[in-house]
């Protein structure tokens, strides 16, 4: 019994062995054309036939049991009297998939014949013949009709062909004439010879993987022939692009390089001639203090032309160095006593609004809605971005109002922005809608979008540029340049003790050049440095730990407990004995300003864009010809590729 299960076991083995190796044999398939003939021959010009026969002699390396040949019905009428053979033995005709039989149907504007084997071939060689009658391919011209033949086409499957030769047999009174009738072959390297009515062609070196073999004969022409019906639109064609196509062509890419790099110059020219700031006089390399009263969101909005969300917030810092608000601070111990959790809270001062730029107003009015006197941070979310984008629109205002400005930057920018889009638009346009309408007239058409879309780019990049300040506006740019040079170079420039005093007063325009991080750390181990009045760390204890009371003076008894002259704290070690400075509080003032800054900007969205390229086209020239032929071509255009026949042939 054991026995029998090890036999069968056995056996199954055996069986499994074979069909891995069967299968991995089939994986490992390969075949060498050694030859591939082609005979046109039965020629007849009156009626515009002839009959290909195709000849195969096929080195196997695996198991094989048919093949197929695709031949396309272009510039034909059509394929007649298909007939196959294996190795002598002729196949039937029958659609049925049985060895010793043959199909042929048109599919596809193209004749497909499957042929199976008589019997399969493994590791051999076979001889296979397909013939067949072309009807309506010669072309016909008063200076000489043509028979132009893809008789190899380039797509065998990448397998080599070691050598070809297509043989033309002309009838009687139809040779090609020497010095009038050209002959050509395209693709693989060809050498003609022609005995009287015979003309062939050998591939000299064979033919590779992925190349073809043509021919192109003319012969003296018959008033009788029959001109094929397709002969007119595909002459017309070839007269088009061989004579009129390079024409649009070169019209298209000068149209492509005048909106790829016309365009872009001209936006370059306005740029110089309007879009630059006036030349000024010489400006000291840096300020010690502000050079005017201008406020510091007017300020950032000036040096770098545009309105940002740290604007606005250096606004609610000035306000509130300027006695309108208190920013209040307290903390929640996390879970488990570990970590901290900030909240901000915008307590008002009982100082009037009536000296407010309209752009301070609205912020004011916007925070402080009705009668309510304080407004938490956390409260601002998802609903402040509106007012932030008015008042951005406000501070635009403000340039315009000081006379730096003769439009708004935002408008400026706006319009060029508008014409990116346009331009855009018309690449989009062109590349989806007119690209498929005018396709076949130019092989350049994609020259125009891409003018068009760096033409798009290039008004975007200039747009940024194009706001143009007056020069009012250049003078007291640069000067407030050299402050913020000042600002962001402190040591370089008197130290920072020196600049300790100013600290809070400073600190507004560090907002808003983008530099308050840093302007609170370089005080942090200043002795004299002042945490500002109008910003309340009630986790310290002492004069800030009852918090403040909105409504009521910032400097009175009830604001900061009566310290010193006016209840202003004075220097830390003073006010505190000892206990605080300007260390501990530096990283929540940074915290805080960085989580309002976070807070606010938390609403912009941004986009982004994509490029299309298209694949470039490939094509080859012609490879032989006939010495003692003509110089020229009767008609039918004078470059390769349109002949008939070709499409594809393999086995399996």
């Amino acid at each position: 019994m054991h026995k029998r299960w090890a036999v069968t076991i056995a056996l199954i083995a055996a069986v499994l062995l074979l069909a891995v190796r069967g299968a991995a044999a089939q994986d490992n398939r390969s075949l060498v054309w050694e030859r591939w003939d082609v005979v046109i021959d039965d020629v007849d010009t009156a009626n515009n036939t002839f009959r290909v026969t195709e000849t195969y002699v096929i080195d196997f390396n695996g198991r094989y049991s048919f093949g197929a040949a695709n031949i396309p019905l272009t510039n034909m009428d059509g394929i007649n009297d298909v007939r196959v053979s294996d190795r002598g033995q002729r196949l039937t005709a029958a659609c049925f998939n049985q060895a010793g039989t043959y199909c042929a149907r048109t599919s596809g504007g193209a004749l497909d014949i499957t042929y199976y084997f008589t019997s399969p071939i493994t590791d051999g060689r076979g001889t296979f013949v397909i013939s067949y009658e072309v009807s309506g391919a010669l072309r016909v011209y008063e200076g000489g009709d043509q028979l132009w033949w893809n008789a190899v086409p380039d797509d065998h499957y990448g397998y080599p062909i070691r050598s070809s030769t297509i043989t033309v047999d002309l009838p009687s009174g139809f040779a090609p004439r020497e010095g009038i009738d050209p002959i050509e072959t395209e693709g693989a390297r060809g050498e003609i010879s022609v005995s009287g009515t015979e003309v062939t062609a050998t591939a000299i070196n064979g033919i590779g993987g992925y190349e073809g073999f043509s021919i192109r004969v003319q012969y003296p022409h018959d008033p009788n022939a029959r001109v094929p019906a397709w002969q007119s639109s595909f002459d017309s064609r070839r007269d088009y692009e061989e004579n009129v196509m390079p024409l649009v062509n070169l019209g298209v890419i000068a149209l492509g390089l005048l909106l790829g790099l016309g365009l872009p110059l001209l936006f370059f020219v306005l740029w110089q001639t309007r879009g630059r700031d006036p030349k000024i006089g010489p400006v000291p390399t840096f300020l010690s203090e502000p050079p005017s009263s201008l406020p510091p969101a007017v300020v950032g909005t000036l040096v770098d032309e545009r309105s940002d969300p740290r604007d606005v917030i250096s606004t609610i810092v000035d306000l509130a160095q300027r006695g309108y608000l208190v920013i209040e601070e307290t903390q929640t111990q996390g879970l488990f006593g570990i970590g901290n959790s900030s909240q901000f809270t915008f307590k008002r001062t009982d100082k009037a609004f009536s000296d407010l730029r309209p752009y301070e107003r609205r912020l004011m009015d916007r925070l402080f809605s009705g009668s309510s006197m304080e407004r938490s941070m956390a409260s601002l979310t998802n609903t402040f971005y509106t007012t932030i984008s008015q008042i951005q629109n406000d501070l635009y205002d403000e340039l315009v109002t000081e006379g730096f400005f003769t439009t708004k930057p935002n408008v400026t920018r706006g319009l060029w922005g508008a014409i990116g889009v346009i331009l855009i638009f018309g690449t989009v346009a062109l590349t989806v809608i007119l690209a498929p309408l005018l396709e076949g007239t130019t092989q350049f058409m994609f020259c125009i979008p891409i003018g068009l879309f760096i033409a798009a780019a290039a008004a975007f990049a200039f747009g940024n540029a194009m706001p143009a300040k007056t020069l009012k506006g250049s003078e007291e740019a640069a000067k407030w340049k050299a402050f913020y040079e000042y600002l962001n170079n402190l040591e370089n420039y008197g130290g920072v003790d020196t600049a300790a005093e100013r600290f809070a007063s400073y600190l507004p325009y560090a907002v808003a050049f983008g530099i308050d991080k840093e302007w609170v750390r370089r005080f942090t181990r200043v002795p004299t440095a002042t945490i500002p009045p109008w910003y309340y760390p009630t986790y310290l204890g002492g004069p800030w730990g009852h918090g403040y009371r909105p409504g009521t003076p910032i400097y009175g008894t009830r604001g900061l407990g009566g310290l010193g002259e006016g209840g202003l704290p004075g220097d830390l070690t003073h006010a505190s004995g000892g206990g605080f400075s300007l260390d501990q509080m530096s990283g929540n003032l940074s915290q805080g300003l960085e989580s309002i800054s976070s807070g606010l900007t938390s609403m912009v969205d941004s986009a982004s864009r994509a490029m299309t390229s298209r694949p470039q086209q490939t094509s080859s020239g012609g490879s032989g010809s006939w010495s003692s032929g003509g110089r020229s071509w009767s008609g039918g255009g004078f470059s390769g590729g349109g002949g008939s026949g070709g499409g594809s042939r393999g086995f399996g």
